[in-house]
C-alpha cells in the first residue's frame, strides 16, 4: 500500500494518522502511520477497513511479532566482505586544500574509528545492484563536539547510510548524505541528501544499533533505530552502478561498528512504541472530554492532576459528606454515590492490570535472566523494597547540559515529620547519554512508605542566571533558575510484592482519585467553554499566557466574573480552581499534538483532529495563538500591490442618487476590486502593520503614509454594509426591528452570479489581508457567517439571532404536538391533579406544566379516564426508575389541515424572494402528516442559506492566510482576529446623548457616565448597547448616527430609586434610570439588567413598573 509524504511537513511526526493497512514482504497486516511504519501482524482487533484513525488503535490493538518467513524478498549477497577505508588518502587537510598524507590503515576493519582528526569515511566493499538488503551499525562511541565542516557550517557527528559509486571524496562537502546518490541518518535523527537536513526519526546515542534497508527495484530506503523501524525516509532511491553501506564520522573519539548485511530485517517488534503509547493517551484525554460518557479520564492524568493538585498547595481533591444526602447510598469512605464509586474502582481495576502486564512486557533482561524494573522519572512505578531498578530520564540529556552536576534523589515523605533523603546519583555525562539512570540494591529504598524522585540543580554555573527546563519529557517542562531548581515526580510507594497484585493496586489508589473522576463528570462542555472564556477575558486584560506557570489556579477569582456565565455561576471557587487545572493540562497535552495533526483532512477521515476541532472552545486563546502566528510566519512574503489610485467623486456620485452598483465598477470596493483581483495572491501575504498598496484618492489632494490607506478601509467597509453594493442585506432582525443583532448585515442570497461570487472571494482575501496586518475591517457579521468561515457546524440559535419571525412559525407548530414530560424517581404524584376530563386544575412550575394541559398516556400507555390515570400513577409512583406522561397537543389534525390550507412548501427568503423548499413545493399543501418534514426543510433552508456566499469568501480566506488552521478557532476568535474586539468610544456616546426628565449634571447620570468608562469592560459595554440598541457597536463617527441615544428619568421611581431597575427601549435607543442613591447601587442594576435582561424589550412590554423584591446587603 503506497505511503504518500508530504514534503511540506516537518519533525518526526507530522501527523499521527493511522491512513491504512497493506501487506508486507512475509504476506502480514502491517500499520502505517503517515509513513513511519510499525510493523508486526495485527492480533486484535481484526481490521476489515483500508481507512482507520487512530482511535481504532487504542490500548486492546497489539501488534505481535513479525515472522517474515524463508519466502521473503529479502536478498542475502554471497559472502559479504568487511568494511575497509574510502580512501587511504582523507584526513583533515582535505579541508584546507592541501596535499594529503598516505596513512597505513587496517584493510579489513569492522570498527570504524575518527582520526586523530576526527573524520574518516568509510564503506563497505560489497555493492548492490538490485533487489531488497539490510545491513546495520553498531554505535560505539558518540564524541561531544563536531567537527566544523565546509564554508564554517556544523556538520552531523555521524551519518550512517548508503552512498553509490558517483561518489567522491574531492567534493567540497565529502560525508554520507552531502552529495547526489548519498542517503544517510544522522545522530540527531535527521535524514540527509545532497546535504539538506530534514528531521525524520528520534536521536541514536551510544549502544544503539541503527538499520538499513534499502530496496534499489522500488527506489525506497528506510532506517531502523535497535530493531524499530523508523519509516520511509527516501522514495528516490535512484539505481547506480553500485550502491555500498557507508559510515561518516566527524568528531574526535566516533567509533561505530559496521556489522554488514543480513538476511533480513531483525524480527523483534515492540508492541507499541513510546510516542505511539502517548498519542493514544493524549487521544483518550481528548475523548474523555469530548464525549463525557461515564468516568472516562484517563488513570495517568488524573494522577498528573492529583499530584498538581498537592503540590500546588489548593486543597484535598477529596469531599465532606454532602448536605441533604442520604448516607446509606455514598460509598462510606469515599462520600460518593456506591454505584458510581463501584464503576470508577472497576475501571481503575482495568487500567492498573493493563499497566502491570505491560511493565511484565517491558521489562529487560540482563546477563543473569532475571528480568529488569524499569520506572520513569514522569509516571513512576510502586516499588519493592531493596530491589535495584532503572530510572528512564528519556528527553533530558540537552536540557540538563547547561548546568553543573545536577543529581537525582529518592526522598521518603513522611507526614508531620519532613522529608528524607534515601539517596542521590549525579547525572554525569555517560547518563546524560544514556538517558537514564541504574539504581543499584544498595542504594534503593529499604523501607515500606511513599517516595518520589527530585531532580536537583545547586550550583550557580560560572556566575551566570541562566534558565533552565527540568523534565522527564518535552510535554512536561518546569522552568527554573539556574542556581537552584528542583522538579519533583509524582509519588510511588515502596511495599512488599503480595499474591494479589491487582488488589492491592486498588487498595492504593488515593481517595482524591475517586473523586477527580466523579467530579469531571459533573461539569458540562458548555460549563468548560464558559470558563475558558472567562479565563480568556482574564488573561487578556493582564496579557499573560493562560499557562499553568504565568497564570496559576491559586490565582483565579472568579467571584467578579461569574454574572455572566450562568453554567459556573453557582460553582465553588476551589472547584473552578481544580477545573481550570484540569483544562490547563488538557491544553498541555493538545499543544504538544498539535504540530502533529493534519487539519487539512474533511470531517471523519481523522478522528483525531475531529476530536480536536471538537474541543476548540475548550483550547485557550494562547495555546492556538501560538501556532497560529508560528505559521502566518512562516508563510509571510514582502510584495506590494504599489499604487492604487480611487475616484471618490464617482463612489459618491452613485450614493447620492440612491442607486446599487450592480455591475461593480463605480463604488470604492468595486474600484479596489477590479484593480486588484487578478493580482498576484502572495501580495497579500504580508506582515504585521504593512500597506499591501498605497492609496491615491483622485482629485483630492493627500499623500499616503497610513492615513489614506485607513480611509478606503473605513470607506470599503461602509459601503459593504449599505445599499451601495449587492453584496450584504440588513438581517431580518434589523430589518423588522425586532430581537437582538438588529445590526447584523448578511449575504444577499441572490447574489450568485460570476462578478458577485468574486467580489465575495475578494472580500475573503481583504479578510486575510486584515489578519496578517491588523488592519482590521470594521465588518458587523452575524455568527452564521463566521461559523461557515471556520467549517462549524451551524445551529439553530444562529438563525434564531438573525431571523426572529422565521421560527415563530416552527415553534408554534411544535407546540401543537404532544409532549411527554419525564419525571424521576421520587417526584412526588400528588403534584399532578386533574379533573375527569384528565385536565391539569393546577400548574407545575418545575416542569413548564401549564393548567388545563390534557394526560392522554402515561408510560407511554394511553389512558382515557381519571380512574385510569389514577391507578396507573399509583402504580409506579413506588417505582425506582423514572417515568413519563404523555399531554396532548393544542389542535387536532383536522384543526390543523384547516389553519394552514393555503400554506405551501415555500419560504420567504433573508433578501425577502420566495422559494420553494421541496422541487414542486408550491403545488404541495401542508398537511398535519408533512408538518414535521415542512419543519424540517425550513431549518436546513435557513442553515444553508448563505452557503454559496461564504463558500467564495472562503476561498479568499484560504489564498491568504493557513486556512486549514482556522478549524482550531471559534466564530469569536476569527471575528476579532479580522474586526478586533467591539472597543466602544464612551465619549462619542456621551456627545450624541440627549437627556429627558434629567440633566448631565444631575447626580445619577454621572454615576452613569463613571460606570461606563469605569467599571464596566468592553464585555459589559457591549451588553449594554444590546440591552439599549439591540446591537454590539457604536458607529464609528457622529454623522453615521441615526438618532441619538436618551437617558429618560424614571419618574415612577422617586419615592424609592433603588428598588427599582433600569428599562431599555431598543426600538428608540433609550434607557430609562431611576435616581439611584449611590454608584454601587447602580452598578449592580445595570449589570444584572443587561446580563438577564437582554432578550426582554420593553417596546412589546406592559407600561407598569414593578419594584425589585430583593434586599441589598454590603456583601451580597
Amino acid at each position: 500500500w503506497p505511503i504518500i509524504l508530504n514534503p511540506t511537513l516537518r519533525g518526526p511526526f507530522s501527523m499521527f494518522r493511522l491512513v491504512g493497512t497493506g501487506g508486507n514482504a512475509g504476506g502480514k497486516a502491517q500499520l502505517f502511520v503517515s509513513g513511519f511504519e510499525i510493523y508486526g501482524t495485527v492480533s486484535e482487533p481484526s481490521m476489515t477497513r483500508l481507512t482507520f484513525n487512530v482511535f481504532d488503535a487504542s490500548e486492546d490493538l497489539k501488534l505481535a511479532q513479525e515472522d517474515l518467513g524463508s519466502d521473503t524478498a529479502w536478498v542475502k549477497s554471497v559472502g559479504g566482505e568487511p568494511v575497509k577505508p574510502l580512501s587511504d588518502k582523507l584526513d583533515s587537510n582535505l579541508f584546507e586544500g592541501k596535499k594529503q598524507q598516505k596513512t597505513p590503515l587496517d584493510p579489513r576493519p569492522t570498527v570504524v574509528c575518527s582520526d586523530k582528526d576526527g573524520v574518516r569515511i568509510v564503506k563497505s566493499v560489497q555493492g548492490f545492484t538490485s533487489g531488497r538488503h539490510y545491513f546495520a551499525f553498531e554505535i560505539l562511541a558518540v564524541p561531544s563536539k563536531s567537527r566544523g565542516g565546509f564554508g564554517g557550517k556544523k556538520k552531523p557527528l555521524i551519518v550512517c547510510g548508503l552512498v553509490s559509486d558517483s561518489f567522491s571524496v574531492f567534493s567540497p562537502d565529502p560525508s554520507v548524505g552531502s552529495q547526489e546518490g548519498t542517503w544517510g541518518l544522522s545522530e540527531k535523527g535527521q535524514k540527509i541528501h545532497k546535504g539538506k537536513q530534514v528531521d525524520y526519526a528520534s536521536a541514536f546515542k551510544r549502544g544503539d544499533t541503527v538499520g538499513v534497508e534499502v530496496d534499489l527495484d522500488a527506489g525506497t530506503l528506510h532506517f531502523y533505530i535497535n530493531d524499530i523501524a523508523q519509516g520511509l525516509a527516501f522514495l528516490d532511491v535512484k539505481r547506480f552502478r553500485a550502491c555500498h553501506p557507508a559510515v561518516s564520522l566527524n568528531g574526535k573519539g566516533a567509533k561505530v561498528k559496521m556489522l554488514g548485511e543480513m538476511a533480513k530485517p531483525p524480527s523483534r517488534r515492540p508492541e507499541n512504541w513510546p510516542w505511539f503509547d502517548q498519542v493514544l493517551l493524549a487521544g483518550r484525554i481528548m475523548l474523555a472530554f469530548s464525549d463525557r460518557k461515564d468516568f472516562t479520564l484517563p488513570y495517568e492524568f488524573i494522577s498528573q492532576l492529583h499530584s498538581k493538585i498537592n503540590s500546588m498547595s489548593m486543597g484535598s481533591a477529596e469531599r465532606e459528606l454532602p448536605q441533604g444526602v442520604d448516607a446509606k447510598q455514598l460509598d462510606p469512605a469515599l462520600r460518593i454515590p456506591s454505584s458510581d464509586a463501584d464503576a470508577i474502582r472497576a475501571i481503575f481495576a482495568q487500567h492498573l492490570e493493563r499497566q502491570r502486564q505491560a511493565r511484565l512486557a517491558s521489562g529487560r533482561k540482563p546477563a543473569d535472566g532475571k528480568r529488569e524494573v524499569r520506572t520513569s522519572f514522569l509516571w513512576p512505578m510502586d516499588l519493592e523494597p531493596k530491589n535495584g531498578f532503572y530510572l528512564d530520564l528519556a528527553g533530558m540529556s540537552d536540557m540538563l547540559k547547561p548546568h553543573l552536576n545536577p543529581y537525582v534523589a529518592i526522598y521518603c515523605l513522611r507526614e508531620g515529620k519532613g522529608d528524607s533523603e534515601v539517596s542521590r546519583i549525579t547525572l554525569g555525562a555517560e547518563a546524560m547519554a544514556d538517558e537514564g539512570l541504574t539504581w543499584d540494591s544498595s542504594k534503593a529504598p529499604k523501607t515500606y512508605g511513599t517516595y518520589e524522585f527530585r531532580l536537583i540543580t545547586n550550583q550557580q554555573n560560572f556566575g551566570k542566571t541562566k534558565k533552565m527546563y527540568f523534565a522527564s519529557s518535552s510535554s512536561n517542562r518546569s522552568h527554573l533558575n539556574q542556581n537552584a531548581g528542583t522538579q519533583t515526580s509524582p509519588t510511588f510507594r515502596v511495599r512488599e510484592k503480595v499474591k494479589d497484585a491487582l488488589s492491592d493496586g486498588l487498595a492504593s489508589v488515593p481517595g482524591g482519585f475517586y473523586h477527580i473522576a466523579y467530579d469531571a463528570k459533573a461539569f458540562s462542555l458548555a460549563a468548560d467553554s464558559q470558563l475558558v472564556a472567562c479565563v480568556d477575558r482574564i488573561c487578556d486584560k493582564k496579557s499573560i499566557d493562560a499557562t499553568i506557570k504565568k497564570f496559576p489556579p491559586n490565582d483565579f477569582n472568579p467571584t467578579p466574573h461569574l454574572i455572566h456565565y450562568p453554567d459556573i455561576e453557582n460553582c465553588t471557587t476551589t472547584q473552578l480552581q481544580i477545573r481550570l487545572l484540569t483544562l490547563q493540562l488538557l491544553n498541555r497535552s493538545v499543544t504538544n499534538l498539535l504540530p502533529m495533526l493534519d487539519f487539512s483532512v474533511k470531517q471523519g477521515m481523522s478522528r483525531l483532529t475531529d476530536t480536536v476541532r471538537a474541543l476548540r472552545t475548550l483550547i485557550f486563546w494562547s495555546t492556538k495563538s501560538e501556532m497560529w502566528s508560528s505559521a502566518l510566519e512562516a508563510t509571510q512574503t514582502t510584495g506590494s500591490f504599489g499604487t492604487i489610485n480611487i475616484n471618490r467623486f464617482r463612489a459618491n456620485k452613485l450614493r447620492d442618487k440612491g442607486k446599487c452598483d450592480t455591475k461593480g465598477k463605480r463604488s470604492c470596493f468595486a474600484q479596489l476590486f477590479r484593480q486588484l483581483n487578478k493580482r498576484e495572491v502572495a501580495n497579500y501575504r504580508i506582515g504585521k502593520g504593512v500597506r499591501a498598496w498605497r492609496t491615491k484618492f483622485l482629485g483630492e489632494g493627500g499623500i499616503d503614509a497610513g492615513g489614506l490607506y485607513r480611509e478606503l478601509i473605513y470607506c470599503l467597509c461602509k459601503e459593504l454594509q449599505s445599499q451601495q453594493l449587492p453584496l450584504f442585506i440588513l438581517c431580518p432582525n434589523g430589518r423588522e426591528q425586532i430581537g437582538q443583532n438588529r445590526d447584523k448585515w448578511v449575504p444577499n442570497p441572490s447574489s450568485t452570479s460570476p462578478l458577485y461570487l468574486a467580489m465575495y472571494e475578494f472580500l475573503g482575501k481583504l479578510m486575510g489581508l486584515a489578519i496578517r496586518t491588523l488592519s482590521l475591517l470594521n465588518l458587523d457579521l452575524p455568527s452564521i457567517v463566521w461559523k461557515a468561515l471556520i467549517g462549524a457546524e451551524i445551529e439553530v440559535q444562529d438563525v434564531i439571532d438573525i431571523d426572529r419571525l422565521s421560527f415563530k412559525l416552527i415553534e408554534n407548530m411544535r407546540s401543537m404536538e404532544p409532549r411527554t414530560v419525564e419525571f424521576q424517581a421520587g417526584f412526588p404524584v400528588a403534584k399532578l391533579k386533574f379533573d375527569a376530563g384528565l385536565r391539569l386544575s393546577e400548574e407545575v412550575p418545575d416542569l413548564m406544566l401549564k393548567k388545563g394541559m390534557r394526560i392522554i398516556a402515561i408510560q407511554g400507555d394511553s389512558v382515557a379516564t381519571k380512574e385510569d390515570a389514577e391507578a396507573k400513577l399509583q402504580a409506579i409512583s413506588s417505582s425506582s426508575g423514572p417515568w413519563s406522561v404523555t399531554f396532548a397537543g393544542r389542535v387536532t389534525p383536522e384543526q390543523f389541515n384547516m389553519a394552514f390550507s393555503d400554506t405551501k412548501f415555500v419560504i420567504v427568503g433573508s433578501d425577502q424572494k420566495e422559494r420553494e423548499l421541496i422541487p414542486g413545493g408550491r403545488r404541495r399543501a401542508l398537511q398535519w402528516e408533512t408538518r414535521r418534514e415542512f419543519c424540517d426543510h425550513i431549518v436546513a433552508y435557513r442553515k444553508s442559506e448563505f452557503n454559496q456566499q461564504c463558500a467564495a469568501m472562503r476561498r479568499g480566506l484560504a489564498c491568504v492566510v493557513p486556512y486549514a488552521l482556522l478549524s482550531l478557532f471559534t466564530w469569536n476568535e476569527l471575528e476579532a482576529q479580522v474586526c478586533g474586539r467591539s472597543q466602544m468610544n464612551v465619549d462619542l456616546l456621551q456627545k450624541m446623548t440627549k437627556y429627558n426628565g434629567c440633566s448631565p449634571s444631575d447626580r445619577h447620570i454621572q454615576y452613569f457616565w463613571q460606570i461606563m468608562r469605569n467599571r464596566f469592560d468592553e464585555f459589559e459595554k457591549a451588553k449594554f448597547l444590546k440591552f439599549v440598541w439591540g446591537r454590539a457597536r457604536l458607529p464609528v463617527r457622529a454623522a453615521d448616527f441615526q438618532t441619538h441615544f436618551t437617558i429618560n428619568q424614571l419618574a415612577a421611581s422617586a419615592r424609592n430609586p433603588d428598588a427599582f431597575m433600569p428599562i431599555g427601549h431598543t426600538c428608540f435607543f433609550s434607557v430609562d434610570i431611576p435616581a439611584y442613591t449611590n454608584l454601587d447601587i447602580m452598578h449592580k442594576r445595570l449589570l444584572y439588567a443587561i446580563t438577564h435582561c437582554e432578550a426582554i424589550d420593553a417596546d412589546y412590554g406592559p407600561r407598569s413598573i414593578q419594584a425589585v423584591q430583593d434586599e441589598d446587603s454590603d456583601d451580597d
